[in-house]
């Protein structure tokens, strides 16, 4: 499961509280089917539907959760503009696309959107689960297999040969810009802690201050940043 998710069981104790999810999809008795399950047994404090895309849009910016899950194909909005309006009110919001398919297309479609990547909708729910305690604590939700070909696909888009760096980057130490090329290069941080030959948490620790002085909200706005702002030319 997923490009930089880790496992889920020892993560849970991580997050600071019982975070609360919201569920933007049509398909009622699937919204409500995994609202059950997450209520259940997915250590979540509740999980908020709401059928269209109109209704999410007023009533997200007010009840704050910690993630939401937008289904691709909503009745009235397109899921992927969905995503970039609701993060347009409420920058820090984590989202992941729901879908039906695992192809490249879905990929990078959430990813340019500005969410945390997606969840096929028929995968086993120990899966779904698995993936949104990944998101919440940051990493990228995409099918390892497909991973490399987004990564590649959003060099075509962004890499520009010859284009000078964003002296934006110039706030970032030695270390912290050794970290982000290969965050930009699709590692998770068990892989740069393991290349750097420091500890998981020292990688956390910096990946932290590089969003800070960046004022950017998570790690796949980071790695579009980067992209676009002309990172690996340098």
């Amino acid at each position: 499961m997923g490009w930089f998710s880790l496992s889920a069981g020892d993560r849970l104790l991580e997050f600071a509280s019982f975070p609360v999810l919201a569920i933007v999809d049509d398909h009622l008795l699937f919204a409500e089917g995994l609202k059950g399950l997450l209520e259940a047994r997915g250590n979540v404090k509740r999980c908020l539907v709401y059928r269209n895309g109109y209704e999410a849009l007023q009533k997200i910016p007010l009840e704050r959760p910690d993630l939401a899950l937008v289904d691709v194909h909503l009745p009235d909005m397109d899921g992927v503009e969905l995503v970039r309006r609701l993060q347009g009110k409420v920058p820090q919001l984590k989202a992941v696309m729901l879908a039906v398919d695992d192809t490249l297309e879905t990929a990078l479609r959430a990813i340019t959107a500005g969410a945390m990547g997606y969840l096929v909708k028929s995968a086993p729910f120990p899966r779904i689960l698995q993936g949104i305690w990944a998101a919440l604590q940051g990493d990228i939700v995409i099918a390892s297999e497909v991973a490399p070909l987004v990564i590649g696909e959003l060099k075509k888009i962004y890499v520009r040969q010859g284009r000078r760096p964003s002296l934006l980057f110039q706030v970032l130490t030695p270390r912290e810009r050794e970290i982000l090329r290969a965050i930009v290069e699709g590692k998770n941080n068990a892989a740069i802690a393991e290349e750097l030959c420091i500890a998981e948490k020292t990688v956390k620790n910096h990946l932290t201050n590089i969003l800070t002085k960046l004022n950017i909200e998570n790690r796949v706005k980071l790695i579009v940043f980067a992209l676009k702002e002309g990172f690996l030319e340098e």
